[in-house]
């Protein structure tokens, strides 16, 4: 099996784990799965079992060609070879599932924070599932926590270890669902949010002298800011510009 480092590929090849996420998915017949890495095609042909339609995105272009050869028979598989996250054509779907490349998990999930869907279906390294659920004030407290519980619900499901994986990564892994709690964001609204995060142990007010911010809020630090307290000062700070 030929391997691009640079993407930093790790196929699933659990067939058992396959089944729990498609089974967690609760699929309806007519819904569209949108697929984010179709590697192999492990779980890309029995997500078209149970869905109404399936897009199904591949960046590597020998796996997309590989995988193009044997779909022939799905009449509802859409094969991509681009990059999901840079597609600029209109994209409609009910259910996102991936195993996300570790590297790309943060833009994958600022990625869909934008997006209007039902459900999301993801397999990420525990420790950034872990950034995802923290609470204000902890350490790995960081701008994809507030953006994720801003705008999703986050349910753990099971956790995923490394022999499921070829070749077998270092780290655990962990399959999670997002509800939207459909509060749409801009990507430039994700961009603010990151810039507020590197000011995460200073005051408020270090990044903002404007009288529209409240006395309570200018001084407090903003690691001490809930999601909601950050998307707030975010979209306050974007009327300033």
């Amino acid at each position: 099996m030929n391997l691009n480092k640079q993407l930093g590929q790790n196929y699933l090849i659990s067939k058992k784990i396959v089944t729990k996420i498609i089974e967690n998915s609760e699929i309806r017949p007519d819904e569209t799965v949108c697929e984010m890495g179709s590697g192999k095609g492990a779980m890309t042909f029995d997500l078209c079992k149970k869905a109404k339609s399936v897009i199904s995105f591949e960046i590597d272009k020998k796996l997309y060609e590989q995988l193009f050869m044997k779909s022939i028979k799905y009449k509802n598989l859409q094969l991509i070879n681009k990059d999901i996250l840079k597609y600029e054509k209109p994209l409609a779907f009910d259910v996102f599932v991936s195993n996300i490349p570790y590297s790309r998990s943060r833009d994958t999930i600022s990625w869909l924070a934008t997006k209007k869907f039902n459900r999301a279906l993801i397999m990420v390294q525990k420790e950034f599932a872990d950034k995802l659920r923290a609470s204000k004030t902890e350490t790995n407290y960081k701008a994809i926590s507030a953006i994720s519980q801003y705008c999703f619900d986050i349910h753990t499901l099971f956790d995923v270890g490394k022999d499921a994986f070829f070749p077998r990564p270092k780290v655990e892994s962990e399959a999670i669902k997002l509800t939207p709690k459909n509060l749409l964001v801009t990507m430039n609204l994700i961009s603010i949010i990151h810039y507020i995060f590197s000011f995460k142990n200073k005051k408020v007010a270090k990044i903002s002298k404007k009288n529209q911010i409240d006395l309570e809020m200018k001084n407090t630090r903003i690691r001490e800011l809930n999601p909601v307290e950050i998307f707030e000062l975010a979209k306050k700070l974007a009327t300033f510009k």
